[in-house]
């Protein structure tokens, strides 16, 4: 074998292991980075949950309501989807003398509620080609039992 073929293979090889290992440095910080936000993002969304409860009967809390919409005007658009806070717009509308067409609040909240969880589960396309899958909560899933005054 000529000299100068192995010099540039084990050269070649050397480059290629710096290219590697550069590579997979950068994609462990981009798996360490989604991961980050998806916590953050499921850490906003559990409060946002736990306040929209102030809305039910047998459970009203102006405190937790002010919450929610403080959250939903301040927070949400940082990191909610745009079908969120479209639905939780609508929730706290079915709330108020406006009442939107397409619902009752219960209807809203069940959309809502599917609409984080699809939010949660991702977009990308490894997450649409998971056909196997089909844990899928759906609105007919999510019951609303109020409280007795």
């Amino acid at each position: 074998m000529n000299s100068e073929i192995l010099i540039a293979l084990v050269g070649s090889l050397g480059l290629g292991g710096l290219i590697g290992a550069y590579l997979n440095d950068r994609f462990e910080r981009n798996r360490e980075r989604e991961l980050y936000a998806r916590e953050r993002k499921e850490d906003q969304y559990k409060k946002f949950l736990e306040n929209i409860i102030g809305f039910f009967e047998g459970w009203i809390d102006k405190e937790r309501q002010k919450n929610f919409m403080e959250e939903l005007y301040t927070h949400a658009p940082l990191y909610a989807s745009a079908t969120v806070i479209r639905l939780a717009n609508k929730f706290i509308a079915a709330h108020s003398s406006k009442k939107p067409a397409g619902g009752d609040s219960d209807d809203f909240y069940k959309k809502l509620v599917v609409a984080i969880q699809k939010d949660m589960k991702g977009q990308t396309i490894w997450h649409r080609l998971k056909f196997w899958e089909k844990d899928n909560l759906s609105e007919e899933d999510i019951s609303i039992f109020k409280l007795d005054k």
